[in-house]
């Protein structure tokens, strides 16, 4: 039986857009960090659907990995799930167990690593500041790359959005300890394309700037433990630009999170 339209989305989303910040968590996580050090391996992850494969595959090369869509040719271990939906509900912090080939002494870190994404989970509050500053700008990635895979992965009210625009720029950052850019990203959209990127675009000014005052004030709009426009009222969140296209970004980002958690 196929998945739903809705969690082949999810799925895809959490292959291309979730994935990728596995490569903060190894720069940015000390403990991570050292236990890759001399970790090479390549590892396949995906789940069936009616017949079909949906995976991904990631290449270690020590700390630093490729996440690549689609099947590897010799992958060093395979965890692959019944359904589609089986592999979301592990995603998104439940129970569900994959199908294990190859070699099982490569699970334990592959499983820290699994892990380590349900930093950006809402139900995830980490003590420090060293992981709330991790878990902000793990979530921001995430976020702003999954909004242009929404776009490329075909959501027909996303790629309106994006069509009816030239060429602008949704900058976000975090200000830390007097550093405005210290967690930054950005959402690139023009003419109906869309890229995302780490750091603050230089060439264009920004038609929409969430500008979040602290660490702190990210970590409770990401918590959902104030609403967006609430955020703004109380300070933990400026928006500079366009106040209606910042509601619409925001809505779309809530179904996005919505989606993935």
């Amino acid at each position: 039986m196929s998945a739903s339209a809705q969690e082949r989305m999810a799925a895809r989303l959490f292959l291309e857009a979730v994935f990728p910040t596995m490569q903060v968590l190894l720069d940015d996580d000390p403990k991570l960090h050292k236990s890759f050090a001399n970790f090479h391996a390549t590892v396949q992850f995906g789940a069936r659907d009616d017949g079909d494969l949906l995976c991904c595959h990631l290449v270690f090369d020590g700390p630093h990995v490729d996440v690549i869509q689609g099947p590897a040719e010799k992958p060093d271990l395979t965890l692959t799930f019944s359904s589609i939906e089986k592999m979301n509900a592990l995603l998104r912090g439940g129970l569900a167990l994959p199908g294990i080939r190859g070699n099982l002494l490569l699970l334990p870190k592959i499983l820290s690593l699994l892990m380590g994404l349900m930093i950006m989970s809402p139900k995830n509050v980490p003590k420090t500041p060293e992981k709330q500053a991790l878990k902000v700008k793990c979530s921001l990635y995430m976020i702003t790359r999954a909004l242009s895979k929404y776009n490329k992965l075909g959501d027909p009210d996303m790629q309106e959005f994006c069509r009816r625009q030239p060429d602008r720029i949704y900058q976000f950052t975090v200000a830390d300890h007097g550093d405005p850019n210290a967690i930054a990203c950005y959402l690139r959209v023009k003419a109906g394309n869309s890229k995302s990127g780490h750091g603050v675009y230089e060439r264009r000014t920004p038609f929409v700037h969430f500008c979040f005052k602290s660490v702190e004030g990210a970590m409770k709009v990401l918590q959902k433990q104030v609403e967006f426009v609430k955020a703004v009222e109380l300070g933990y969140v400026e928006t500079i630009g366009s106040p209606e296209y910042a509601c619409y970004l925001n809505d779309y980002m809530a179904i996005l999170q919505g989606m993935l958690t």
